[in-house]
């Protein structure tokens, strides 16, 4: 049976062989085939970025120069909402005016449909005193809006960024995993480290500094003071969940993730001090708070926004957090 199938095969074959071919035809996916489409053009350009950045700084201090605070909070959102309604505030309108140094702009690749947001980073002098900050804008309708401000920590370096061949910076998405630390996770662990200290569970995630173990040693130091003045002291920090968390890659395959917390504090009388009982009042609070007498309790609320630097998933350092700015944004006593 197989000879029976192999021979007409073969004679089949010879056949083709001998048979003057015909006049090649030129392949039919090769006629297809067209170039390959150019990607879809972001829906940010570097351009434009470049050109909200000077405009909104250029705006801020003329805005400042006038005290117009409705004006600013038209112009900020997320985190930026609570801290500039604090900062004219508790400064009768009369905000700090500050001038800035050139910029350099992170500028994500975004598809169109998708809110275009990126970040500027820029010396912000005041006087004698001259920092960096780093600074999310996002665009709403026809306004951009600033949602985040913080400022470098000293020392701090920031990394190189991971762009394309145009310059625009490779975005992460808030749950990529190709990080060590998901951007989205960053918050509630930072702030579980912040409350539990080097005996938390994630204490081996992110880096000691004064913007983790300095949290935590605060609050216990603080906790001894206020009980020994018959009042317990808590201290919580959380994720501002309603508030965006963006982040791009970095060169080394790590992340740079932007994302704000807040800080909760709340003293309480114990009973046999309920009556008449008083704490003075932090200097930034006085704006929001003036009475110092308590009776339930004080609750105090900061807004902080912070850049943390994630290296890779498969890497064994840890999370650094390299950026840090806030303030009280409220303050209230039940009398």
């Amino acid at each position: 049976m197989r000879r029976a199938l192999i021979l007409p095969l073969a004679i089949s074959l010879l056949a083709a062989c001998t048979t003057k071919s015909p006049a090649p035809r030129p392949s039919p996916v090769a006629a297809t085939t067209k170039p390959s489409p150019s990607p879809a053009p972001p829906a940010l350009t570097l351009d434009e970025a470049a050109r909200a950045a000077d405009v909104f700084l250029g705006a801020d201090d003329v805005i400042r120069s006038m005290g117009d605070g409705r004006m600013a909070l038209d112009r900020a959102r997320d985190g930026q909402d609570p801290l500039v309604l604090a900062e004219y505030r508790s400064s009768e309108n009369r905000p700090i005016r500050y001038s800035w140094g050139p910029r350099r702009l992170i500028v994500p690749r975004l598809q169109k449909g998708v809110t275009p947001w990126f970040a500027a980073v820029a010396e912000r002098r005041h006087g004698k005193v001259k920092q960096t900050a780093i600074m999310t804008f996002m665009k709403e309708g026809e306004f951009w809006q600033r949602g985040l401000t913080t400022l470098l920590n000293s020392g701090a370096v920031l990394p190189e960024i991971a762009e394309d061949a145009e310059g625009y910076a490779v975005s992460l998405d808030a749950r990529d995993q190709s990080i060590a630390i998901s951007p989205n996770l960053l918050g509630p662990l930072h702030a579980t480290v912040a409350e539990e200290g080097p005996d938390g569970f994630t204490s081996d995630l992110i880096e000691e500094g004064p913007l983790t173990k300095g949290f935590y040693d605060d609050i216990r130091a603080q906790e001894s003071v206020y009980l020994s003045r018959g009042f317990d002291y808590i201290s919580i920090f959380a994720a501002a969940a309603s508030y965006p968390v963006q982040a791009v890659r970095t060169a080394d395959g790590g992340g740079l993730v932007f994302y704000t917390l807040t800080r909760t504090t709340t003293y309480i009388p114990e009973v046999l001090f309920a009556e008449g009982s008083s704490l003075p009042i932090p200097d930034d609070a006085k704006w929001d708070l003036t009475n110092p007498m308590i009776v339930r309790d004080r609750r105090i609320q900061e807004t902080q926004q912070f850049l943390a630097l994630v290296p890779p998933r498969t890497s064994r350092a840890r999370a650094e957090i390299i950026a840090y700015d806030g303030r009280i944004t409220q303050a209230s006593a039940t009398e």
